[in-house]
């Protein structure tokens, strides 16, 4: 039974309260790229909590950037792997990955992936049914996924939902859902957060041993609140026409990036001592969002160029 990379969970049990989390047709996003930045925030004691309400504070905890990527969900007959899933209506596409789903007014079901052009497309000849619209916090379904004669027992569980609290932003629509596969020769269990929003693109993911991954969206202009930083890192003038300069505390290098308001990176630059000037002039006006990463703190500032 394949787990796609981004899925990987933790088993917890708890009482649980009803409450109407993932409903259509909210819950499936709109076609299109979605920029993540991958951060993991070590070992989180007692972050996987149930219930409603409920509130993952990851403001105080360092992270680690692991890197950047994005996302993107696709009308499904624009991929390369079309023909081997007619019945889906979306596709994601991650890296080279590409996962197909079946989505209507019940849920959404996994019709199978492709992990690159090299590999072979793996086709579940009965769909397992991942999300279930509507759905409530505490509620459990199980279903079976078929490839050839192999046949996997699928049980999903909505255990919470609330607020992931980062220290650059938050997101108030996360919804933590565990799911239990068990096969003739293996079981696995892996638990992630998604939006309400977004049934399809993973928020987050707890592993076994206690640790959190992030995948934050950097479309930061309209995603994330402006970060700002006790270090004393500012950048000025704002608005800017040429050259923005970045005042440092001196705690050593720092990484620059200039986002546009898609969240792709337009400049990437590393800096060393206690001023470093940006040059702005060959990018296009409107709005922009830059973060500097100094000595484990974060600093994210709106931009605006002329």
């Amino acid at each position: 039974m394949r787990i796609q990379p981004f899925l990987f969970f933790v088993f917890c049990t708890a009482e649980l309260l009803a409450q109407p989390v993932l409903e259509y047709p909210t819950a499936i996003p709109a076609f299109g790229p979605h920029p993540v930045v991958a951060r993991s925030y070590g070992v989180v004691p007692g972050i996987v909590q149930s219930g409603t309400d409920v509130l993952w504070d990851l403001s105080t905890v360092n992270f680690t950037e692991i890197g950047t990527t994005t996302d993107s969900v696709l009308d499904p007959s624009t991929t390369p792997y079309a023909p081997d899933y007619p019945d889906a209506t979306h596709a994601v596409r991650l890296v080279d990955q590409f996962g197909y789903y079946r989505v209507d007014a019940n849920g959404v079901e996994d019709l199978g992936y492709r992990l690159g052009p090299t590999s072979s497309s793996f086709i579940y000849s009965d769909p397992a049914r991942v999300v279930q619209f509507p759905g409530e916090v505490g509620e459990s379904w199980s279903d079976q996924t078929q490839s050839g004669s192999t046949i996997t027992t699928l049980t999903v569980t909505l255990l919470a939902e609330g607020e992931l609290r980062l220290n650059d932003g938050s997101f108030s629509d996360a919804v933590l859902i565990r799911r239990e596969y068990v096969g003739s020769s293996s079981t696995a269990t892996s638990t992630t957060w998604f939006r309400r929003s977004d049934a399809l693109r993973p928020l987050g993911n707890l592993l076994a041993n206690g640790a959190v991954i992030v995948r934050a969206p950097i479309e930061l202009l309209t995603t994330l609140k402006e970060h700002s930083s006790p270090t004393g890192i500012s950048a000025f003038p704002n608005p800017c026409s040429h050259l923005l300069t970045v005042a440092l505390p001196g705690t050593g290098s720092a990484a620059l990036q200039l986002c546009d308001a898609t969240g792709r990176v337009v400049l990437n630059s590393r800096g060393n001592g206690d001023r470093v000037q940006l040059d702005l002039s060959s990018l296009g006006s409107g709005p922009y969002f830059l973060r500097v990463s100094q000595a484990g703190s974060v600093h994210m500032q709106r931009l605006v160029k002329e």
